[in-house]
């Protein structure tokens, strides 16, 4: 249900007005900030949303708006990321953009990494959905989790 929802909310999603543009700027640093405005507007339009959602925690900020960041480098739309996610539940190897989409998790986490975003960041981007790693607070990954399940 939640790729289903996911699938209908990229194919509407509004790109984000200049005052969300301007509220994400305000949080995040500018490397980070630049990374953010790279991703297709409707996954901005998604992190935007999920920030909205863990607003009152300061702490899940940097991993609401860059949880899917990985998804920018396969440059793939709503039709190619569904089949990519149908070829992986079924057993039908994947390569090229596809497979970057599907490692997306991973590839935005060393992005991240590499950006020095904080470590609820790196650790929810690579890790989600599933469970938090041993140095993560439960409260925080179980908030991310709901958020971007919503």
């Amino acid at each position: 249900m939640h790729l289903l929802r996911r699938f209908f909310g990229f194919l509407t999603a509004k790109p984000l007005s200049p005052s969300d543009q301007r509220h994400v700027a305000d949080l995040l640093h500018p490397r980070l900030s630049r990374v953010f405005f790279a991703q297709r507007p409707e996954d901005q339009r998604h992190a935007f949303e999920v920030q909205a959602r863990v607003q009152s925690s300061q702490e899940c900020t940097q991993a609401a708006l860059l949880h899917d960041i990985g998804k920018t480098e396969s440059g793939l739309g709503a039709v190619a990321r569904s089949l990519a996610t149908v070829c992986r539940g079924i057993g039908i190897p994947t390569s090229g953009r596809w497979s970057s989409y599907l490692d997306h998790g991973a590839l935005g986490a060393d992005m991240l990494a590499d950006l020095e975003a904080d470590d609820l960041a790196v650790a929810f981007t690579r890790f989600h959905p599933g469970p938090p790693p041993s140095n993560v607070e439960r409260a925080d990954w179980r908030r991310l989790e709901d958020a971007d399940d919503a």
